[in-house]
């Protein structure tokens, strides 16, 4: 059973059920369209790096500075709800709000984390264990600003920390 599901999941995020477009640069990454959208537990997260929902284990709140948390080359946005599992609703970004945003970047082992001083996230529609779609607007990092929609697939691997 558990084949058949990983199949289906491959399957429908192929076909577009994850997406994102996400304008302009932060942290040392240039974003823009990609379908590797993934939520679960606290977290929404977008990659422009090809990523698959068995390889983000490694996602956390809080990173250790200069210790790189996977092996991999990344380059992701993150958006880190305070509680245990997403909301409904309009948010304020910043490092003490209720949801926070990071820009994680491992290239070649060097690790970097940017994390948001300001800005809007917008969930629009929730459904645990399924999908979650909204925007963002305005995310402030110290060297950019990133805005977009996304609509992403559940990643069971995506989990409170």
């Amino acid at each position: 059973m558990r084949p058949l599901f990983g199949f289906l999941a491959a399957v429908l995020v192929g076909c577009g059920g994850a997406s994102a477009e996400v304008d302009g640069s932060a942290g040392g990454v240039e974003f823009g369209k990609t379908n590797q959208v993934y939520f679960g537990g606290p977290f929404i997260i977008i990659s422009m790096l090809e990523l698959d929902c068995e390889d983000v284990d490694y996602v956390r709140r809080n990173y250790e500075i200069g210790l790189a948390p996977t092996d991999s080359d990344t380059q992701l946005i993150q958006f880190s709800f305070d509680e245990d599992t997403i909301s409904e609703g309009d948010f304020p970004v910043d490092i003490d709000a209720a949801v926070s945003s990071s820009v994680v970047k491992i290239s070649g082992g060097a690790f970097t984390e940017t994390v948001a001083s300001g800005g809007l996230l917008t969930v629009d529609s929730f459904e645990d264990e399924d999908h979650v779609d909204g925007t963002f607007d305005g995310i402030t990092f110290e060297d950019g600003t990133v805005s977009g929609e996304f609509s992403a697939v559940w990643c069971r691997n995506l989990k409170a920390k």
